[in-house]
């Protein structure tokens, strides 16, 4: 069952004793070259360190009566996502009225969008959706946007 646990809460207890020698020697190793290629160097000025990514929880309804336009725009709103940050979109979709009926041929009715960015600031969020397709087409409603911080404990691959 220890399988199942994501492997930062994991022990050593939980890997085999080979698994466990290898982990700790990738540690050691590790911190050794992190040792002599960064301590070690008194010439170099310390590269300035990278921005905080926090998680932002994004919950952003539709405008009333929005599903044709979200249904028109959606390829730009798509294209325009690829030009952000690798490490922005860490994960989003739609959020439905009612669960999909996999006996009809309608689409689902959508209602809004959720989720999660990767940014420093909560303005940075703001910015980002302020210029998304979606606004300027009149899809989402900004004014109820819920960004809220967060913390991811599992995380799954589609």
């Amino acid at each position: 069952m220890h399988l199942l646990r994501p492997f930062f809460l994991r022990t050593s207890s939980s890997f085999s004793p080979t698994a466990a020698a290898a982990a700790s020697s990738f540690r050691t190793t590790t911190q050794a070259k992190f040792h002599n290629s960064t301590m070690t160097s008194s010439t170099a000025a310390p590269a300035p360190a990278p921005a905080a990514l926090q998680e932002w929880l994004v919950i952003v309804p539709d405008q009333a009566g929005a599903l044709e336009k979200r249904i028109a725009i959606r390829p730009r709103h798509i294209e325009g996502l690829k030009g952000d940050r690798e490490d922005m979109w860490l994960w989003g979709g739609a959020m439905l009225e009612a669960p999909i009926d996999a006996s009809s041929n309608d689409p689902p009715r959508m209602k809004g969008s959720a989720c999660l960015i990767g940014a420093a600031t909560r303005e940075e969020v703001v910015e980002r959706l302020k210029r998304d397709v979606y606004v300027s087409g009149g899809v989402w409603d900004l004014e109820k946007v819920q960004i809220i911080p967060f913390r991811s404990a599992l995380r799954k691959a589609l």
